[in-house]
């Protein structure tokens, strides 16, 4: 059997592409705390700890000086062996700003399918808008950590939080809580699902050879099908090419590729029912 999922996309629009690998992620709340209350920053600032400069320390610590994730006791240099992706593309991809340097090291490939990437979502802190000149007493941001194929979820969880808690600095009091988690994905293209879908490819895409390419996000529901039909083959292709801005408010889909795509599916079913 084999589950075709259709929400990943090709690499670029005219290039056919299936997603092998999916990133998992883990999501840990942390919580940081100095003080009984809020403080006179005039009266108390320059000795008293400020929760909020404690916690900016800790996130900080999370990368290296060149944007690298950094957390302890996780590889941070794995490789990715597949299509690379262009750095110029990648900045025009992504919206880069002119001058902006882009973080991390190894290819772009490395980074975005084969390494662990943290991101801060959001920080519980007064807003600029009505701030008062206080020392904070606590402060509280989620983290969210990609985590690549080959390693456990569960593992990347303990290890955050124990970073977290082991690098928040002057003694501050410190409370990590796991909020979310999902495995990373990878399937075998070296199955017959994979030649099948290959063969419609090359026919929906004149010229083209079907390309293997990772996604730095992540897909539950393909683990959740992995564990529910352990012997079916997942393949992942679908409409999310870079320029279809998933997610944006202006996210859109090649009518071109919805027709080549389409083509494909049909061709692949036919391919495979007759192995």
């Amino acid at each position: 059997d084999t589950i075709v999922i259709g929400d990943a996309g090709n690499f670029r629009v005219g290039l056919p592409t299936v997603t092998t690998t999916l990133r998992g992620m883990t999501l840990v709340r942390v919580q940081v705390d100095t003080l009984a209350g809020n403080l006179h920053s005039g009266q108390f600032g320059g000795a008293a700890p400020d929760a909020l400069a404690a916690l900016i320390r800790v996130l900080d610590s999370l990368r290296a000086e060149d944007g690298s994730t950094t957390v302890d006791g996780l590889d941070p240099e794995t490789a990715w062996d597949g299509l690379q992706y262009d750095e110029e593309q990648f900045r025009q991809d992504a919206k880069v700003l002119d001058g902006v340097e882009l973080i991390g090291s190894g290819t772009v490939a490395d980074r975005i399918w084969a390494r662990p990437a943290v991101t801060v979502l959001g920080i519980d802190c007064p807003p600029v808008v009505g701030a008062t000149p206080s020392v904070q007493a606590g402060a509280r941001a989620l983290v969210s950590l990609r985590v690549p194929p080959g390693t456990d979820a569960a593992e990347a969880t303990k290890l955050l939080q124990a970073h977290l808690e082991t690098r928040t600095p002057w003694g501050a009091r410190v409370r990590t809580e796991q909020v979310g988690q999902g495995q990373p994905f990878s399937a075998d293209p070296t199955s017959p699902a994979y030649t099948a879908m290959a063969e419609a490819m090359s026919v929906a895409y004149p010229g083209q050879e079907m390309q293997y390419a990772g996604q730095g996000g992540s897909i539950p529901l393909c683990n959740t099908l992995a564990a529910l039909y352990p012997g079916a083959e997942i393949l992942l292709i679908g409409l999310s090419e870079p320029e279809a801005q998933i997610h944006a408010v202006n996210e859109s889909v090649s009518p071109e590729e919805l027709e080549r795509l389409s083509v494909a599916e049909a061709l692949f079913l036919r391919n495979y029912a007759a192995m």
